[in-house]
């Protein structure tokens, strides 16, 4: 293998690590985000609980539309943390695939020692 297939190879790899790098911190950067829109419905939430509990009249479908969006975003959540962990998963599952082969190579012609 020539020096400029190795000098490829590598620059290929740090491609390929930084666009994982990337795609990862979009993924939290997006949970994040949901997590703050669940922090003002639940604050919203909060506000109205407190004016039921001081004796003010509450629009009971505005108290029910948060109830709904909260659930709607914590399903989101939810649903894309495990998104992320499959993808985690998967992509260990690659890398460990990927070594496999270079360890049979390696070690696969001597015997074990002790043989």
């Amino acid at each position: 293998m020539g020096l400029m297939d190795k000098l490829t190879a590598g620059v290929e790899r740090a491609a390929q690590e930084m666009d994982k790098a990337f795609d990862k911190g979009k993924t939290k950067v997006g949970e994040i985000q949901t997590e703050m829109q669940m922090d003002g419905l639940a604050k919203k939430l909060g506000y109205l609980v407190f004016d039921f509990y001081r004796g003010r009249e509450i629009d009971q479908a505005l108290r029910q539309k948060y109830l709904d969006d909260l659930a709607r975003l914590e399903d989101q959540l939810l649903q894309a943390r495990a998104e992320a962990a499959a993808k985690r998963e998967a992509d260990a599952a690659a890398k460990a695939a990927e070594q496999q082969p270079e360890t049979a190579a390696d070690g696969g012609s001597e015997p074990p020692a002790g043989a």
